[in-house]
């Protein structure tokens, strides 16, 4: 779509809502190039209306859960940035938080910790293991990306791994200090105003 409009000198940031597609639709092309938009266009308000649909449902399905998982979502979503959507993956993904021993635990099992590779009796950080669940992996280095952009506390534990180890290690370090936090409150019952993002590390 933005193709096209680009080619007329149309394309606009609004051009995917419904003012931007009205100001397209009054802009003269030639009958291809009408003729594939209108195709493109209906499918996009197709899929817009499978996500609606995806949505209600899921909301309907958090709506009828157990007090205690309600609970544990309502908790959850007074973290500013994280959304229904990191709620609902991080609430199933990791089901009762007390299964796990530890933070270190449930960050292992989101595949957020490093690999540690031994040689002549010496271990070496690599990259994150990448094991575990990747939804829920998925869905925190999302909602990393958005509490750093929203809190400045968030950004100084961003900026202060990222000048050490570059900005990809920076947003796993957040993702995986969220999820400690997040751990540390479903352990707790206890909301986000009342903890501290320099909650201690996993151990």
């Amino acid at each position: 779509m933005r193709r096209i409009a680009a080619d007329s000198n149309a394309d606009r940031k609004d051009l995917f809502t419904a003012a931007g597609w009205e100001r397209l639709e009054a802009v003269g092309l030639r009958d291809a190039d009408r003729f594939v938009l209108d195709q493109l266009h209906a499918q996009w308000q197709y899929l817009e209306g499978q996500l609606r649909a995806l949505a209600g449902r899921l909301k309907a399905f958090a709506a009828s859960a157990p007090a205690k998982e309600a609970e544990a979502r309502a908790k959850l979503a007074t973290i500013p940035g994280v959304g229904p959507v990191t709620v609902d993956v991080v609430v199933a993904e990791l089901g009762d938080v007390t299964r796990f021993k530890s933070a270190k635990a449930a960050c292992a099992y989101a595949g957020l910790v490093p690999a540690v590779r031994q040689s002549a009796g010496k271990g070496r950080d690599l990259r994150i293991t990448k094991a575990g669940s990747p939804l829920l992996r998925w869905a925190l280095v999302e909602a990393a990306w958005r509490v750093i952009r929203q809190s400045a506390a968030w950004r100084r534990v961003y900026e202060g791994v990222r000048k050490r180890a570059g900005g990809k290690r920076a947003v796993v370090a957040v993702a995986r200090r969220l999820l400690v936090v997040m751990t540390a409150m479903l352990r707790a019952g206890t909301s986000y105003d009342f903890l501290k993002v320099g909650a201690p590390r996993p151990t």
